[in-house]
């Protein structure tokens, strides 16, 4: 078994799985490379070299993809000031609730947090995805189909770390 299988016991805080079982989890994700599953697009401006935008900067195609893959909810977490957020799946079982993104699964919510208060540095809500935001996203960006294609690919190739 993995150790990105297992959940595992982290101090008096919670259990995750997952990239955050690893030493470095931005090292982990960076070291997923796009061209591990496509030819990458010749553009300067393309910024899927890497999974690590899927949790940091295109984090709802990520959160969306997991939706589609492993029928979970897509959650936000914005500042009331609405200059950030963090787009995740969010899931309830025995009992606990648990954040998921690119990392992984985490059942602290101070955990999950360590990125998305990169995004959200005030006052937040934390709410369901809308229809009109997923519009929003998909107006974003010329590689929608990319970006999806590779969150699904990352997904299913580590579908342990994802997993409840």
């Amino acid at each position: 078994m993995s150790i990105r299988q297992e959940f595992r016991s982290f101090g008096n805080y919670g259990w995750h799985k997952g990239f955050y079982n690893d030493e470095d989890i931005t090292d982990s994700l960076t070291s997923i490379r796009y061209s591990d599953f496509f030819v990458e697009p010749d553009d300067d401006e393309f910024p899927y070299d890497s999974a690590y935008p899927l949790l940091c900067g295109s984090c709802h195609y990520f959160a969306l993809s997991l939706q589609k893959l492993l029928n979970y909810n897509v959650y936000i977490i914005e500042g009331n000031n609405k200059k950030g957020f963090h787009a995740f799946c969010q899931v309830y079982r025995n009992r606990k609730w648990y954040y998921v993104d690119a990392r992984g699964v985490t059942s602290s919510f101070d955990e999950f947090m360590d990125v998305a208060k990169t995004f959200v540095n005030d006052e937040y809500t934390i709410r369901l995805a809308s229809d009109d935001d997923i519009r929003k996203w998909e107006t974003d960006s010329k590689y929608d189909k990319e970006a999806y294609e590779f969150a699904e690919a990352v997904i299913k190739k580590f579908k342990e770390c994802y997993t409840l």
